[in-house]
């Protein structure tokens, strides 16, 4: 099957802002094991979950380069959403456990109903009609790279959008507004990073994506995984040089 132009910028920047975000995913994860704070090991998880939408993208991007074809369509929504009611929920565990501890299971039960009603209906809709879910985008629909998913995952997703804005910006805010330098030089990081992350994400599932908006989205994603690296792991050269 004969890649377009297009089709090699969404994979490969699939690839790469999701090998990006794995990576730091896992080094916030092993701060975890030295320092024995969970609140990094949730966040390190969400971290990695939240760029499991566009894991099919890169995986499917490969599979044509490998054997000629993209994924199918219930493999690639499957990869592409199935754990993203568990990576909500670490982010959730990470930011209450430092905003508002008091309600985490509240909130936390909210969530988990919220994901056990999307996991059936995902999974009824799938066995029904896959294409009640999404369908690949018409300008690719043979090589299976890019898909438009209709309004239930949209809505979920959007939830999950909003779910990620305000409590990040929440928790940058509070750290903003210590009297800490590192803490509230931090939280400007993290704000940006949320920012970033949204209105990425927000693009790439609402705007028709080319070779002009494509490149947009992606590059403000993998910006948006850096600034989480160093809202929540700076590295103690970089800080003296931001500090200074």
């Amino acid at each position: 099957m004969t890649l377009k132009p297009i089709d090699y910028v969404n994979g490969i920047s699939s690839l790469i802002y999701v090998s990006i975000t794995i990576v730091i995913g896992l080094i916030i994860i092993l701060n975890y094991i030295k320092l024995k704070e969970r609140t990094f090991l949730f966040i390190g998880l969400a971290l990695i979950g939240i760029s499991e939408p566009w894991i099919p993208s890169g995986l499917s991007f490969l599979w044509n380069i490998i054997l000629g074809e993209g994924l199918s369509l219930e493999i690639y929504v499957i990869i592409g959403n199935i754990f993203v009611p568990i990576s909500i929920l670490c982010w959730l565990v990470g930011f209450t456990d430092l905003i508002s501890p008091k309600n985490q299971k509240q909130i936390l039960l909210i969530y988990i109903i919220i994901g056990i009603l999307f996991e059936i209906i995902f999974f009824i809709l799938l066995f029904v009609n896959p294409s009640l879910i999404g369908v690949f985008s018409a300008e690719n629909v043979m090589v299976h790279i890019d898909i438009e998913y209709k309004t239930f995952i949209l809505g979920y997703l959007l939830l999950i959008i909003l779910t990620v804005l305000i409590t990040g910006m929440v928790f940058a805010r509070i750290s903003i507004m210590t009297d800490d330098r590192i803490v509230k030089l931090k939280g400007k990081f993290l704000m940006i990073a949320v920012i970033s992350w949204v209105i990425g994400a927000m693009l790439d599932t609402s705007i028709p994506l080319n070779l002009i908006t494509l490149p947009i989205t992606r590059i403000l994603l993998i910006i948006s995984a850096f600034l989480y690296y160093l809202g929540f792991i700076m590295p103690p050269k970089i800080k003296q040089k931001l500090l200074k």
